[in-house]
């Protein structure tokens, strides 16, 4: 009884993780800066640079989250959209 018990623990407390929205998974975005060429030219380039993601912070996977706020756990399906206390209700 001892293993089912902490396999549903286990399912209870961890967070269904997807690809993050902001970098597609990947875990670093390009980001534009203009760059201006001087004071006596009137014309500039963009520079594109890869900075880490703020969102996944590099790991291009986020929680799910529900519309409360709290994570979508293992428990409730892989296909699930709401926390258990939401499902309870």
């Amino acid at each position: 009884m001892g293993k089912i018990k902490n396999m549903l623990i286990e399912m209870q407390e961890t967070p269904i993780m997807e690809a993050c929205s902001d970098c597609w998974g990947d875990g670093t975005i390009e980001v534009e800066h203009p760059r201006y060429r001087g004071p006596s030219r009137d014309v500039g380039v963009i520079d594109v640079e890869t900075e880490t993601c703020e969102t996944c912070m590099g790991e291009g996977m986020v929680e799910r989250l529900c519309d409360c706020g709290a994570s979508v756990t293992i428990f409730m399906g892989r296909d699930a959209d709401i926390c258990m206390e939401c499902a309870d209700v």
